[in-house]
């Protein structure tokens, strides 16, 4: 049977097939990533409930492969005197292990935060003051804090510990104003904890230093501050409560308020900051209308590049199944992937070694006058449920090499390398058909005839 229309030479064929590949299986060309509201050089980090309990972190990898964001920051509370969490041969090495070789989306490694608290066993209450501030500081319990400094010490990664936390409020048993409790007791405390581990030579623990944004007695959180040379990263907690809490208030109202970011960044013009606890609620009956927990992280995290630039981690409390979980609503989720998705693998923010030199004994103010509560929190900060004891996996001295430290991933995926193959087909199939088409314009020299055939005259 004949065939119409023009025939298709072997190279033409060639050439089709580059340009199906590139047109069809490679399809249309990648959009750029979004690129997230908040500076990808703010850490994103997170409490999750379920994590490091569970050692496969599945939990804190869903959040974060939801968000395209890896938490470069995981952090957890360990209890003084509870066997589960607080005693560290028993299940911290194998927890910081967890951690060290998180991945997700694409990153590996991240950085333990622990907040360490100074309470238990249960009742986990304010009058159960087990560790009074005065005994932590006259070395009554230092073979406990010697396990922990040693242990993490050999641990090697760097590790931020959130010692005496919220000490401003009156909610914990070493909190101002509770248990007999002076802003001098407080520092004493903290620096002789301080210096047990530069004694044990734990120079990778990193101290922070963290009070909350609002306190009932409306006192200047800077009389709390040991001084320079006992803290490494100044850290600030807040929340906004919503109707519940005195009114729905953002991120930059909370900070502002009582000028707490100001007073706190006042403290050292080079330490970095962190939020080493942040959330909202959903937005309840009461609350202004239009308003989205979604918004509110949207709007926390552009604040964080305009309005509060030394802030370099954002840790975001993340208790499962309460209003306070992350993916509480699908707006909640879609914020947080619009606020820090997007980004890769964001660098670490900086880690300063402290000069451990001791500092001059930092002099207690008298409490401001009481300040009008801020809109932020009339309440205490939300508590995280305590967390089941796991079951002890097993004990090493993990003296490894320190974290992995993020770097950005550069490989090619799977769509762009098949892009790439069928552009090369192309040129390929083009170089032949100009060869072809070249040898085709070349005068022919006539074929000589056979033997048996005679020449034409």
């Amino acid at each position: 049977m004949k065939r119409t229309g023009p025939r298709l030479s072997s190279v033409g064929v060639v050439a089709a097939l580059g340009l199906s590949l590139v047109a069809v299986v490679a399809g249309p060309a990648p959009k750029p990533a979004l690129a997230a509201v908040a500076p990808c050089t703010v850490q994103f980090g997170m409490y999750d409930s379920k994590t490091p309990w569970d050692p496969t972190m599945t939990s804190i990898r869903k959040l974060d492969t939801a968000i395209g964001r890896h938490s470069s920051i995981v952090h957890w509370y360990a209890q003084w005197g509870d066997k589960g969490s607080g005693v560290f041969a028993a299940n911290q090495p194998w927890m910081l292990k967890a951690v060290r070789n998180y991945s997700s989306v694409g990153v590996t490694g991240a950085t333990p935060l622990i907040t360490w608290e100074a309470w238990g066993p249960s009742p986990m209450t304010v009058a159960n003051n087990t560790f009074p501030l005065s005994k932590i500081a006259a070395g009554n319990f230092d073979a406990y804090i010697d396990s922990w400094a040693v242990g993490l010490r050999n641990y090697g990664g760097t590790v931020l510990l959130d010692f005496g936390h919220e000490m401003d409020g009156n909610w914990y048993p070493w909190g101002y104003g509770v248990n007999g409790n002076t802003v001098a007791q407080y520092i004493a405390a903290f620096r002789h904890v301080h210096d047990r581990f530069v004694h044990a030579g734990a120079s990778n623990v990193k101290f922070v230093w963290n009070p909350n944004v609002w306190n009932a007695a409306g006192v200047d959180q800077r009389v709390f501050y040991p001084g320079n040379a006992y803290v490494d990263w100044l850290a600030i907690d807040i929340y906004n409560w919503g109707v519940n809490g005195g009114g729905w208030a953002s991120l930059a109202q909370g900070l502002t308020a009582v000028q707490t970011y100001s007073r706190v960044a006042s403290l050292s013009t080079s330490k970095p900051m962190m939020l080493a606890e942040y959330g909202s609620v959903e937005r309840l009956a009461g609350d202004p209308v239009g308003v989205s927990k979604g918004q509110w992280i949207v709007d926390a995290a552009a604040a964080m590049g305009t309005r509060f630039p030394r802030i370099r981690a954002a840790i975001w409390f993340n208790q499962e199944g309460t209003e306070w979980a992350l993916d509480s609503s699908a707006s909640a989720l879609s914020g947080a992937r619009k606020a820090f998705g997007g980004c890769g693998s964001a660098a670490p923010a900086p880690r300063p070694v402290a000069t451990h030199a001791p500092a001059a004994p930092v002099k207690a103010k008298s409490p401001a006058p009481s300040a009008k509560a801020s809109p932020v929190a009339t309440h205490p900060t939300p508590r995280p449920t305590a967390s089941p004891s796991p079951v002890a996996g097993p004990i090493s001295s993990n003296n490894g090499p320190p974290a992995v430290k993020l770097a950005a991933s550069n490989s090619i995926d799977a769509g762009s390398a098949t892009a790439m193959l069928g552009a090369t087909l192309l040129v390929v199939a083009l170089l032949l058909w100009m060869i072809a088409k070249l040898r085709s314009l070349m005068p022919r020299r006539r074929p000589a005839p056979p033997p048996d055939v005679p020449s034409p005259i």
